[in-house]
């Protein structure tokens, strides 16, 4: 069992389903999350947290300072993020890259310094989005399906792995994601930390305050619940401009 364990971004989905998980398994003698509630609806998670016995700390990954006056963890969660991959389209990438990129590292000195194991919750949009586009498939009565011999390494029928080709673009967001992986390994080895990286697919589930860009499918059960078509017509016009994004090679 871990002393102390700190979750970063701990009042968004990830995070905080993940601290409540752990703190009811005594995964940890004490559980702390630290998030800037800069997303909305994010506080609502606040007393949530503190009625499990967990500590909230309002604080930014994007300050050093901030991370370093917590109490020493012997586990860091890093599920902070900037998670959506039209973040820097139209506009700067400025908070996406010190948030996802500039924040990581702010973790990984606290890692550091408190010799702490690390868990970095990452993507799947760390695969190029070409490589992707050129895999195999075909249209079951339900679904798609991906054809079980693919011309690409580390694709067949069950999906990507690892070995998939990292060559390419993959969103602004992704590069922020993998640049952070790189950072980690690169962490552990200099300095002996223990560490995983988990790439994850589609997330969803309760608690999960979406928006027209990210959270899509949790924003679409709502949308059908309360009876309205604005939430789903955002959707729709954001797959339609990353769908045109893709096609001159800029996006999704």
């Amino acid at each position: 069992m871990y002393k102390c364990l700190l979750v970063t971004g701990g009042a968004g989905f990830v995070g905080s389903s993940l601290a409540i998980s752990l703190k009811r398994r005594r995964a940890a003698e004490s559980v702390v999350v630290l998030d800037n509630l800069r997303r909305a609806g994010s506080s609502l998670n606040v007393n949530r947290l503190r009625g499990e016995g967990i500590q909230f700390v309002h604080g930014d990954i994007r300050v050093l300072d901030d991370l370093m006056s917590l109490p020493r963890p012997d586990l860091i969660i890093e599920c902070s993020a900037e998670p959506s991959v039209m973040a820097g389209y139209g506009g700067s990438p400025q908070y996406l890259i010190n948030t996802n990129l500039l924040g990581c590292f702010h973790c990984l000195e606290l890692a550091r310094a408190a010799k702490a194991d690390f868990l970095f919750v990452s993507t799947s949009r760390v695969y190029p989005y070409r490589r992707i586009n050129e895999l195999l498939w075909r249209e079951e009565v339900t679904r798609f399906e991906l054809n079980p011999d693919q011309l690409i390494a580390g694709a067949s029928e069950r999906g990507i792995t690892e070995d998939f080709p990292l060559d390419g673009p993959r969103s602004l967001y992704g590069m922020t994601k993998l640049s952070a992986e790189l950072m980690l390994q690169e962490y552990a080895d200099a300095y002996g930390l223990r560490f995983i990286i988990d790439r994850c697919g589609l997330l969803t589930g309760p608690w999960q305050m979406a928006k027209s860009d990210q959270g899509v499918i949790a924003l679409w059960v709502a949308a059908h619940h309360f009876k309205t078509t604005t939430a789903l017509y955002r959707i729709w016009r954001n797959w339609e401009t990353g769908a045109r994004f893709s096609a001159c090679g800029r996006s999704l």
